[in-house]
């Protein structure tokens, strides 16, 4: 198939997007008129100067049509090259450290005569960049850690705000529902444990993790390998660092003997596994549930635990509930372990303050005790 040319256009307007056929056509057409009547009459017909008419025409009679193709318009020689040598000490110490990029290699180096860019031509040729990861694979890579613990052992705690969701705030205001979500939870297993409270203090994270600490020995757990871990909120005690200070840290501490753990500050990630807890609670139990009383909220809470703990399953640990977890790591121990009461901290403050010894938990009605879910933990 011929290729159209219109020879009212310039040569550039002519090879101007065309594929690498259409250019080669297109030069052999220049070459054939420069033969039949010289390099200027071609030069002045096709518009283009009649230096390009000459080389092209000298290239096509040396070498014949693949000469009319473009070339490489690179350097055959660089002066400024960077030397074997150079490049063998760049990459052995990017082995040394894989986590330093051109800019670092270059800090800690100050012997290396090259530039950054040209660090990062090296570390490009031979394949040294560090792809970033997606978030979807790190998380992956963290569950894959964290299914290497034992159930109980690394549990995370929180205090959730509840007057900022707008369904529940309406009837915390009106019957005088708690304004604070007390979560402890296991990394391994799911396994939550909730108290509730109209305060926000030091004192009601202590009492909590006290109860906690105690049911987790009562059936048979070493705390010496228990690890709590919490931000750096003044609720578990952020603003008092040693130890031997009386209050939360201290109790884990000197009195259970177990471990606790602040997270790095900023790094609210950390405490990921209670903050997703947060964000499942929210939609499953504050935006559905009605109340008509305090008495009625804390059975629903304790329902919905109940719930949480031995029916529901997780799909970011492989389909399990907590129980099943927590079976898998102590086949022998008793399902009741998972059968942790919902606490009002406001009234268990009032009652350890009043009388000596005791808990205060609210009853379930009896309605409740057919349920499936009673059979399951008693």
């Amino acid at each position: 198939m011929k290729l159209e040319i219109d020879i009212r256009s310039t040569y550039c307007t002519m090879i101007f997007k065309r594929s690498i056929n259409e250019l080669i056509r297109i030069r052999q057409e220049v070459m054939r008129y420069a033969q039949m009547h010289g390099n200027k009459p071609a030069s002045r017909r096709y518009g283009c100067d009649v230096r390009t008419v000459r080389l092209w025409r000298r290239r096509f009679e040396q070498k014949g049509t693949g000469a009319l193709q473009n070339k490489s318009q690179a350097p055959h020689h660089c002066p400024h090259k960077t030397s074997a040598a150079i490049e063998d000490l760049i990459i052995a110490k990017r082995k040394e450290a894989p986590c330093y990029g051109p800019k670092r290699l270059k800090y800690f180096n100050p012997s290396l005569s090259i530039s950054e860019g040209a660090i990062y031509r090296i570390l490009k040729e031979k394949g040294m960049l560090r792809k970033r990861r997606k978030k979807y694979q790190t998380k992956q890579d963290l569950r894959d850690v964290k299914a290497q613990y034992k159930s109980l052992t690394h549990n995370q705690e929180d205090v959730k705000h509840l007057y900022d969701i707008p369904y529940y705030w309406k009837q915390m205001m009106q019957f005088n529902l708690p304004k604070f979500e007390y979560t402890i939870r296991d990394a391994k297993s799911g396994f939550t444990a909730l108290a509730f409270s109209d305060e926000y203090s030091e004192q009601y994270s202590t009492i909590l993790t006290e109860i906690f600490l105690s049911h987790l020995k009562a059936h048979g757990i070493d705390l010496s390998i228990v690890t709590v871990q919490t931000d750096n909120g003044s609720e578990f005690g952020g603003r008092k660092r040693n130890v031997k200070t009386p209050g939360f840290v201290n109790m884990i501490i000197m009195q259970f003997k177990a471990c606790h753990e602040y997270i790095p500050p900023g790094c609210s990630n950390a405490n990921a596994d209670v903050e997703s807890f947060h964000s499942t609670v929210e939609p499953e139990f504050f935006d559905l549930e009605s109340f008509s009383s305090k008495e009625e909220f804390f059975q629903k809470a304790q329902v919905y635990q109940y719930f949480y703990n031995f029916v529901r399953p997780n799909f970011s640990k492989k389909g399990k509930t907590p129980l099943q977890i927590v079976l898998e790591d102590y086949p022998g121990i008793s399902p009741k372990i998972l059968n942790f009461p919902v606490y009002d901290l406001d009234a268990l403050f009032r009652q350890k303050m009043e009388l000596p010894g005791g808990q205060y938990v609210h009853k379930l009605p009896e309605s409740l005790k057919s349920s499936f879910l009673w059979k399951c933990c008693f």
